[in-house]
């Protein structure tokens, strides 16, 4: 499995991430494509904090490379490869949410978001929000406070869950919100809250998930957008696990779908989320 994104295509710059959990990418070379022609090329090398902090592995997963092109209106369509690769990050275009959709998640085209970074109106680890949620339908936020260099600690530092959720989830609407916080104990009851959720603020709705005791879930990424079959010869598929527990919480948009063996800790689940 290779998980990735292209973040920004501009007039002359490819920006992005590739990271791989069974073989490491790192110093691989990635080519970006014009339709069939090739653009512009660079390496896996770039150090990511962000990526660091969701367990993307040591981090060094980003890429950032030079482009040629002679018609600046072509840039959504640039595709990157892993050079030997028959994979292809394709960027996503999307639009703000209106009228009955207004409650769920606002769909910021990626341009602006990288145009509000550079302006200091986004944090990186906002922007990697937005930008990989919409992606994945599933974020992991670490709640550790990073050290500061001089200064000693015995134990890590924590930021309040319940905080750190409204925050967030009110970045995905652009506006300030008021969480509403209510404890589950399955998977069952997961589903139950996000459909009455999706159903209450249209589709998109962003649901955040907190523990006191670490566990795993599995998510099957991407299925807010493709579904997984119904049929019933199909085996539900099992997902990729992402972690849960007292030092982070684990962002899901409310059509995402579990993995067929999930389960929550036995302490059960704080799920956070806005009203309409």
């Amino acid at each position: 499995m290779i998980r990735g994104a292209i973040e920004s295509v501009t007039r002359n710059r490819c920006f992005g991430w590739i990271w791989s959990p069974e073989a490491s990418v790192r110093g691989r070379t990635v080519l970006a494509f014009l339709d069939d022609v090739c653009i512009g090329g660079g390496k896996i090398d770039g150090f990511r904090q962000d990526l660091k902090d969701a367990g993307l592995g040591d981090g060094y997963a980003g890429f950032n490379f030079n482009l040629t092109y002679p018609n600046p209106n072509d840039a959504p369509r640039v595709t990157v490869k892993i050079e030997g690769s028959d994979l292809a990050l394709v960027q996503r275009r999307a639009r703000i949410a209106t009228g009955s959709n207004a409650g769920g998640a606002k769909q910021i085209d990626p341009s602006s978001l990288q145009w509000m970074l550079g302006r200091g109106w986004l944090t990186q680890s906002d922007f990697d929000f937005l930008r990989f949620f919409r992606q994945f339908g599933v974020y992991e936020r670490s709640l550790v406070v990073p050290k500061q260099a001089g200064v000693e600690r015995t134990v890590p530092q924590m930021l309040d869950p319940a905080q750190t959720a409204e925050s967030m989830l009110g970045l995905t609407r652009f506006d300030e919100a008021v969480c509403n916080r209510e404890t589950i104990a399955t998977p069952r009851d997961w589903r139950r809250l996000a459909e009455q959720q999706d159903a209450a603020t249209g589709p998109g709705a962003v649901l955040c998930l907190w523990s006191s005791e670490r566990g795993r879930v599995p998510v099957v990424e991407g299925s807010h957008v493709t579904p997984p079959s119904a049929d019933d010869e199909t085996p539900a598929p099992a997902g990729n696990d992402y972690a849960l527990g007292p030092d982070r919480l684990l962002f899901l948009d409310a059509r995402i779908f579990l993995g067929a063996a999930a389960t929550f800790p036995p302490a059960g689940v704080e799920v956070f989320y806005l009203g309409a």
